[in-house]
């Protein structure tokens, strides 16, 4: 009924080569043949696909073992499982080339191919979930936001890319990786030109990184570039910034080492935030005190200046001991952190006094209203001492009738 029976011829090669001069015979091989493949391959697929998340999920349920959940839930062996049918399909692509049916033999090789850039294709995803799991796990550490890796993860990724990239083009033209990489020397300049950002800003990371210089959470200030507020992500080219507005400010990496940044990180570890300001005094108003002027303070403070009687002071003087008392009494300024009530050189014609204590509130919004209530004290017991403080329009109106 099959016309000539099917006839197995072995090669020089001892390859074994299917002959018949019966198309439906062909027909039926060839279908047969490509069904086997098609369902040793799906069948592969699931059984392997199943003993490998059994015994992944059994040992997820050990102690210690929160790596290798996190692969399992950004399905790192998921995307393994398809290499076996992919194997299958390359091992058995040979078995095509060994048919006489037309067009059929022809397709044995580009199949092999196929596989083989496949398997490439499938070790790439699963290494970009690989990736993605180290980073899920990195940051339930405590030194996750001193020693951010996001940078040596996005490097990490660019080689595999180029990798892959590397082995697809091997397998296409079928010549060896090495062949390749040894023409890639000639384009190095090419590729630093084009990876010129990256460099830079892997380079920028680990120093970054090695000497501790900034952290996710930080406090950053960078002069010209709008950036006043929290480090939320430090990647390898870039850093996010999210200003006190709630705007996102994204800075170059390497910028950080070639521009001055204050970095606030010091102030919050210390639980000590400086209160710095400068009150000006008219000239004309420093004389040293008369007994209505001492007899007044007496009467407005209930604690008395602490004054011997040797000490000739005058009333900017006794304002000046007065605020250090008051600075050195009040429950929010730190002891253990400088205190101190200076004059300044002002350039203006009037005498600055600079008050600079540290309060142990770091919050922006209760360390405002702190400093603002000892401000407030600050210049509202002024005029007790006989004192008044320089306005430009008193200056002004002076100039004026002289």
């Amino acid at each position: 009924m099959f016309g000539n029976t099917l006839r197995f011829e072995v090669g020089p090669d001892w390859q074994v080569h299917v002959a018949t001069e019966s198309w439906l015979v062909a027909t039926l091989l060839v279908a047969a043949l490509l069904l086997a493949i098609l369902l040793a391959s799906v069948i592969c697929y699931y059984v392997t696909r199943s003993i490998m998340l059994l015994i992944v999920g059994r040992l997820a349920r050990k102690e210690g073992r929160k790596w290798l959940i996190a692969a399992e839930r950004h399905r790192v062996f998921h995307r393994l499982a398809p290499l076996v049918p992919a194997a299958i399909v390359y091992a058995s692509a040979p078995l095509l080339s060994g048919l006489t049916f037309p067009i059929i033999p022809a397709l044995g090789h580009p199949l092999a191919i196929l596989a083989a850039c496949y398997m490439v294709y499938t070790l790439v995803r699963a290494a970009l979930a690989l990736r993605d799991s180290i980073d899920e796990r990195y940051s339930h550490f405590p030194s996750a936001s001193e020693r951010p890796i996001k940078s040596f993860l996005q490097i990490a990724t660019i080689v595999v890319y180029l990798v892959a990239l590397i082995a697809v083009v091997s397998l296409l033209l079928e010549r060896s990786p090495v062949y390749l990489l040894t023409g890639l020397s000639a384009v190095t300049a090419l590729l630093i030109i084009i990876f010129r950002d990256s460099l830079l800003g892997f380079v920028a990371s680990i120093q970054l990184a090695a000497y501790d210089m900034l952290r996710v959470g930080d406090w950053i200030e960078v002069p010209g570039y709008v950036a006043d507020g929290i480090v939320v992500d430090i990647a390898l080219n870039t850093i996010k910034v999210r200003n006190f507005d709630n705007t996102i400010v994204m800075l170059p990496s390497q910028l950080l080492l070639t521009n001055s940044v204050k970095n606030w990180r010091g102030m919050i570890a210390s639980g000590g935030r400086r209160l710095r300001h400068a009150i000006h005094f008219d000239v004309d108003t420093i004389r040293f005190p008369d007994d209505a002027l001492l007899a007044r303070l007496r009467a407005s403070f209930e604690r008395p200046l602490a004054i011997s009687d040797d000490e000739r002071r005058t009333n900017l003087g006794l304002y000046r001991l007065y605020l250090g008392e008051y600075f050195r009494e009040h429950p929010a300024v730190r002891r253990d952190m400088p205190l101190v009530i200076r004059h300044v050189q002002s350039t203006a014609p009037v005498v600055a006094l600079e008050i600079c204590v540290f309060i142990d509130e770091i919050r922006w919004e209760r360390y405002e209203s702190l400093q603002s209530d000892m401000l407030d004290h600050a210049y509202g017991v002024v005029p007790l001492f006989g004192l008044r403080c320089w306005q430009r329009e008193r200056e002004r109106a002076s100039s004026a009738a002289s």
